[in-house]
């Protein structure tokens, strides 16, 4: 059996407007990868650097993957909110990337961005804070259903993975 370690940092945010953000995450894979140790899915802190107003979050991420296919390997989805001036958790953004499967080390912006409506819900979204969010943000790592979606761009999510793989090429995945 092939195995992929994934060992690194979610490690901050830049540009986006708001500067009091944290990132839920959560990594997804097809039916032939099986998870052997680590969590797949997390938080990141609140944090806000008071002078660059960009959060430095440098958030550990250790997973252990075993698998026989390269079909559906990991990827990462990203969900980024930020606290508001009333003190409210409101969602920003979307944003997912798949897992290298290169060894070595790997230092990956993620872009991310919110689903847009008609006008009306534009207007919700600058005067009330109400972004539209999707029933079920797992969607977005099938690449097939994204295609109909209105998007507007946000802040980029840096992060920073080491890579450790193993056996891939006794089963005829040469990387």
């Amino acid at each position: 059996m092939a195995e992929l370690h994934v060992i690194g940092t979610i490690t901050s945010a830049r540009n986006f407007q708001q500067s009091r953000l944290f990132c839920k995450w959560n990594f997804s894979t097809g039916n032939g990868w099986k998870l052997i140790n680590g969590s797949n899915e997390g938080q990141t802190q609140e944090c806000c650097d008071l002078f660059s107003h960009e959060p430095v979050w440098d958030h550990p991420v250790d997973l252990h993957f075993a698998t026989q296919t390269l079909q559906g390997s990991p990827k990462l989805l990203l969900q980024t909110f930020c606290r508001d001036e009333f003190n409210r958790i409101l969602f920003l953004s979307y944003g997912t990337c798949s897992v290298p499967l290169k060894p070595g080390f790997h230092s990956i912006e993620c872009h991310t961005w919110k689903p847009i409506g008609d006008w009306q819900d534009r207007l919700k979204d600058k005067f009330l804070g109400t972004t539209l969010q999707l029933k079920s943000p797992d969607v977005l790592v099938n690449a097939n259903d994204r295609f109909e979606l209105l998007t507007e761009s946000m802040g980029t999510v840096q992060i920073d993975l080491y890579i450790i793989c193993r056996n891939f090429d006794k089963f005829g995945c040469h990387l």
